[in-house]
């Protein structure tokens, strides 16, 4: 074990040395959790029409408060805050991708606890993990379910995605690299803030509670840039219009979301993540107390 670790031990864990060869154990969502989480180290190859979508790509600047990561114990409580601060700002830009018809690429994840398959303290004791971490998005995400071909009539249409590292991947193809659009979010009662799209070196100005329609005008203007990115995605989004269209894009990233395992010395010990965790005032990240209360939120 001294000179040859499981993936778990390399990547959450960070032993922080070069490997020779990497073998996907230890992780989730099966084979397609084993290639993301590979994508995301930059070690898969993919062929070149992975590298430029004809639709373009969507990123974003995520937002944490330091506080999330550092503050107070870690614990459940701290652990949930924080993936569900940053979950609330991914939901926002599934839909933003979801209504322009863009690959989301998925930003950096962090948590305060490991997840395993049995009742664990936080951490595995005797690693090196450091709390907060870096973590694989197969910890928080069911990667082999986004990648299904979900019937459109029921879930609208599949939402492409890539690996939070992507932009960083030297395969990236020049055309892509090159073709950028900061998208700078403002108050739309600033006086700076352009309701007009007008580009200002590379980047535009666009108000936070943008609609809809709104949305849909901004990257039909731009639609030739390969890489849209915002600022934030706090408050980005006022929200759809299309009511059965938001409908099926609730019923679609409502089966995104996993589980983390697990508390101890509880049967079931796992607890559900949740995508609309911010609607339900009384959410709190407790097992199911009961065989018959285990069920995703959906």
């Amino acid at each position: 074990m001294i000179n040859w670790r499981n993936g778990s031990k390399s990547m959450p864990q960070q032993l922080r040395l070069e490997p020779y060869a990497v073998h996907t154990t230890f992780q989730y969502a099966g084979t397609e959790g084993k290639r993301h989480r590979l994508r995301e180290a930059m070690f898969f190859y993919d062929e070149p029409e992975y590298y430029d979508s004809s639709g373009g790509f969507l990123s974003f600047k995520p937002s944490i408060p330091k506080a999330l990561l550092l503050d107070g114990a870690h614990n459940l409580e701290s652990h949930f805050s924080l993936v569900n601060y940053q979950l609330k700002q991914i939901r926002t830009a599934l839909a933003i991708a979801s209504l322009v018809n863009r690959t989301l690429v998925m930003p950096p994840l962090w948590c305060r606890l490991d997840r395993m398959w049995f009742g664990h303290p936080g951490i595995l004791e005797g690693t090196l993990t450091r709390q907060p971490f870096l973590c694989p998005m197969d910890h928080i995400f069911e990667v082999n379910v986004m990648l299904k071909d979900l019937p459109e009539e029921e879930f609208g249409s599949k939402i492409d995605f890539r690996e939070y590292s992507f932009l960083q991947n030297p395969r990236l193809p020049k055309q892509v690299k090159e073709s950028f659009l900061e998208v700078q979010l403002c108050d739309k009662q600033s006086s700076w803030c352009d309701p007009n799209n007008q580009t200002y070196g590379g980047a535009i100005r666009f108000p936070k509670h943008s609609t809809q329609e709104m949305i849909t005008k901004l990257f039909s203007i731009h639609k030739d840039v390969k890489v849209v990115e915002f600022s934030s995605m706090m408050d980005a989004f006022q929200g759809f219009s299309d009511k059965e269209r938001e409908t099926k894009f609730r019923n679609r990233i409502k089966r995104y979301v996993g589980i983390w395992c697990c508390v101890m010395n509880h049967d079931p010990g796992h607890i559900y993540y949740d995508m609309y965790w911010d609607e339900k005032p009384d959410w709190k990240p407790n097992p199911p107390m009961t065989r018959e209360d285990d069920h995703p939120p959906w």
